[in-house]
């Protein structure tokens, strides 16, 4: 009996035994754990280091002596001090794919205070180091995915296997975590998108994630536009990124979206954002790129054709980070067009009251050009973390360029006169070369003061560019041969510039908060221009020699205010600047011409919106701009050209001033999208333009007419119209905009012949775009445009089409990157060409161009090499403004 008892009490001990290791290898983890709550059981063919899993409390009261004994041997053999490595990976419960860059934490099972943590790469792997031995929880955390906390033990080097995650609500035990934050808002001048509340896209990158955000698209390329406008400047964390573009692609593409905490968008940014371009985006993280080195290189090209090889390196680890890029470039391209215009000219009368004959003038082009070109550009970036709160950062780069072409054209153009024509035809021939390099350094200085958002930040900025290209130009007359023209043209150009700025944030209260900044550049030129009436530079054309310095001091500060109550937001701005011009023209002419003026100019700004908890979003705002003439624009001297010449103004002119409205309605939808309307206006007064117009002019030649054109403050002009957007995503990875305008534009001329002139012109555009990305990397782009007739001062351009379409696809995890692009799929712009219509009353022109050549492939290839390794911030979600929406 005793045999008995004692054989079955080994048999279920074995029985026991076998259980457990068919648990290690064939049971994966569950969500909270495995089966019963209990850790699922890893390392190589299921099993931990030493043979046996980590073991809990209930685990060592339900061991026998002599196991007990072995588990305390093992454990005297750990010294105090040693650190272990744990590891694991990460998959779909449903698709079975990898998770990458999912969070994972280590924490104390005593207090669950936070000990370490990491994030997995590409292939869903994970890897914590330097953990003491110990009783551990693991917590992983996956936005669309239940949380997973896991007690395991640490007694050495620790494999804890592969966890399926299974989707669902994101909770914790019994607590339930839910979203505060919309997914879609308008905060003052900025549109968000609250990427960290965004399940859908967690699993993309950082560039995917701006394919979601309203308004905002990028094409196949990686190319950048918000609303269509191009101009746009990319800001990370709230300062300027100051990356090249190949090295901005590398950031976007491989920075995960769970990284993420926001995108703001803002279409007409006030002072504060001190740029010139039309838009800005600020990207904001919730992770702190803890490691980091991916080296990325690539070849560009297009059958126009050009090649350009790039090379991008990004490294960071902890405290310190370098990015550097390189590329270059070559381009031998051929180019046709063909043109025809209708103009009509002042008379060449000597009668100064006649000044309404005009003669018919046609003109038909056919030019056909060769241009090659080489160049290569570097850039450095440095960045050092003196501490938490401190931040040092420093930037150089620099290109050099090289541009030769040759151009042959030929012309027929006919002067209806009564009662006979005038018919000329005319070849021209010209061929260049240019050399230009530019250099730049620059350095900012951050401090945060708390992680509120009051900050402080200094830069500084330093460039160097030179451009020197010379030119030999030869136009023959097959019948006024007396007019045959043999020039050469050399030019010697040296610009220089430094600026420094600084930018304080202070908040005030958690609803409010103050922005000052302050800004001083100084930029000066020195420019040589000589001409040749020969192509043997025997023969001086003091006509159009000149040698000009000039120099440009301005001091610019403002001040913004930003308050939320509830669902309101408002912010206002005011920007002023003080600008010192001089410049000297130096001719032997005596239209020579120098002097010194003083400009004021300012720029307020109001931006009111309101969002409700049904994610109906308001807005209304307002902003001013002041734009002050040039030294061309105000300047005497005369730039002549082959049979023409420009000039400023000898009666002075006025500063034109703009104004901008905009009340807009969007709706956002979870699952469908958004639609958007929103109508605008922007209206300008004391509208300087240049008109063109015909006259005598004896120091070109005697008694022979010649176009000339003259700034001046023409009148007004305005825009007014409505547009209407709408996204549907029914997911993160595909979505399709549309989006339609209609506007009316016009201007008015003060005095046109002693009388007031008015003329305008409705006008309307479509843009449709789709993207989609199918098995995480292939992605499809379509974009198709048409824009009708439309008016802009003194000219009218017509109808235009477009239809591209681009796919890219990653490979290998995407270590591997390709793209191919269409541009103009059908030959529109060969077919139909492109037309406009000078409405200038003293010069009315009608011409068709088309270029022969419209259709085009472009290409890439990438490959990349690296591993990120991220770390969440502390406060997850806010930025240094400490804007939290």
């Amino acid at each position: 009996m005793r045999t008995m008892k004692y054989n079955r009490g080994i048999l279920l001990r074995a029985l026991l035994l076998v259980a457990m290791l068919l648990s290690v290898t064939m049971v994966e983890a569950q969500p909270g754990g495995g089966p019963g709550g209990r850790p699922p059981m890893g390392g190589p063919g299921g099993r931990f280091p030493g043979g046996r899993p980590p073991m809990g409390n209930r685990d060592w009261n339900q061991m026998g002596d002599s196991q007990k004994a072995q588990q305390v041997k093992q454990k005297k053999k750990v010294k105090e001090g040693d650190t272990f490595k744990v590891v694991g990976s990460l998959r779909d419960s449903v698709s079975g794919e990898f998770l990458a860059f999912v969070n994972v934490a280590v924490l104390d099972s005593a207090d669950s205070s936070f000990i370490k943590g990491a994030s997995t790469n590409f292939d869903g792997l994970f890897e914590v180091t330097e953990i003491p031995a110990g009783a551990y929880l693991l917590r992983v955390s996956a936005i669309g995915y239940q949380n997973v906390l896991i007690p395991f033990n640490v007694t050495n080097n620790t494999a804890l296997g592969t966890f399926r995650l299974k989707p669902g609500a994101t909770t914790l035990k019994e607590v339930s975590i839910t979203a505060e934050k919309p997914l879609y808002a308008m905060d003052g001048e900025k549109l968000i998108y609250n990427v960290s509340e965004d399940p859908s896209i967690q699993t993309g990158t950082t560039e995917d994630a701006l394919q979601n955000a309203p308004g905002v698209e990028v094409d196949v390329e990686g190319n950048i536009t918000l609303r269509g406008v191009s101009s746009v400047e990319i800001w990370i964390n709230d300062k300027p990124s100051k990356l090249t573009e190949e090295n901005l692609k590398t950031y976007l593409q491989t920075l995960p979206a769970n990284a993420l905490a926001r995108i703001e968008a803002i279409t007409n940014p006030s002072a504060k954002y001190a740029t010139d371009a039309e838009a800005v985006i600020n990207i904001v993280t919730s992770a702190h790129i803890k490691s980091n080195q991916f080296i990325s290189f690539g070849l560009n090209g297009a059958t126009q054709p050009f090649i350009s090889p790039w090379l991008s390196y990004m490294w960071t680890k902890e405290k310190l980070s370098i990015n550097f890029f390189a590329s270059g470039r070559y381009s031998s391209r051929n180019n046709t067009n063909e043109g025809w215009s209708l103009s009509q000219r002042r008379h060449q009368s000597t009668d100064p009251a006649d000044t309404v004959q005009f003669d018919d003038v046609e003109d038909t082009t056919f030019q056909r050009s060769f241009d090659t070109s080489y160049s290569a550009n570097f850039f450095l970036g440095v960045n050092y973390e003196i501490d938490s709160m401190t931040e040092l950062s420093f930037d150089a780069g620099g290109f050099y360029n090289h541009n030769g072409s040759s151009s042959d054209s030929w012309r027929q153009q006919t002067v209806f006169l009564t009662p006979d024509d005038s018919i000329t035809n005319d070849t021209t021939r010209s061929l260049s070369g240019s050399n230009s390099f530019m250099t730049h350094i620059g350095t900012d200085y951050t401090k945060k003061f708390d992680l509120e958002g009051h900050n402080l930040r200094i830069g500084f900025n330093a460039r160097v560019s030179h451009n020197a290209s010379e030119q030999w130009y030869n136009r023959m007359y097959d019948t006024y041969t007396d007019l045959d023209e043999h020039r050469y043209l050399l030019t010697d150009n040296y610009n220089y510039g430094v600026s420094i700025d600084a930018r304080y944030n202070r908040p005030y209260s958690k609803d409010g908060e103050m922005s000052y900044g302050l800004r001083a550049d100084f930029s000066g030129l020195n420019n040589d221009y000589q001409r040749f009436n020969d192509t043997l530079r025997k023969v001086p054309d003091d006509l159009r020699t000149y040698h000009f310095n000039g120099s440009d001091g301005s001091v610019d500060a403002d001040v913004d205010w930003t308050h939320r109550w509830g669902g309101f937001t408002l912010s206002s701005g005011l920007g002023v600047g003080l600008n010192r011009t001089y410049y000297d023209y130096i001719s032997v002419m005596p239209f020579a011409d120098d002097s010194v003026y003083f400009t004021f100019d300012m720029h307020p700004s109001l931006h009111l919106s309101y969002r409700t908890e049904d994610m109906h979003n308001f807005k209304l705002n307002y902003t001013m701009r002041m734009s002050n003439p040039g030294e061309e624009q105000v300047s005497t001297f005369r730039r002549y050209g082959n049979s023409n010449y420009s000039t400023g103004n000898p009666d002075g002119l006025m500063p034109s001033y703009t104004h901008s409205f905009e009340a807009g309605w969007q709706k956002f939808f979870e699952r469908f999208g958004n639609v958007g309307v929103e109508l605008y206006g922007r209206h300008s007064t004391n509208e300087i333009s240049s008109l063109t117009s015909r006259t005598f002019d004896d120091e070109y030649l005697p008694n022979r007419a010649i176009d000339f054109s003259i700034p001046y403050n023409m009148g007004q002009s305005w825009r007014y119209g409505a547009s209407l957007n709408m996204t549907y995503r029914p997911t993160g990875f595909f979505n399709v905009r549309l989006y339609a305008n209609v506007y009316d534009y016009g201007y008015h001329l003060d005095n046109y012949r002693g009388q007031p002139y008015n003329k305008d012109m409705w006008s309307w555009s479509v843009r449709l775009n789709a993207w989609t990305k199918i098995f995480n990397q292939y992605q499809i782009h379509l974009s198709a445009n048409y824009n009708s007739r439309t008016l802009s001062l003194m000219s009218i351009r017509g109808e235009r089409y477009s239809l591209n379409m681009g796919v890219r696809s990653d490979f290998f995890k995407r270590k591997l990157s390709v793209f191919v692009n269409v541009q103009d799929i059908f030959g529109w712009g060969a077919k139909l060409g492109s037309t406009s219509q000078n409405t200038n009353p003293n010069y009315l022109s009608s011409n068709t161009n088309k270029m022969l050549n419209s259709t085009y492939i472009s290409a890439g290839i990438t490959l990349r090499f690296g591993k990120m390794e991220l770390e969440r911030n502390a406060k997850e979600g806010e930025s240094e403004t400490g804007d939290s929406l």
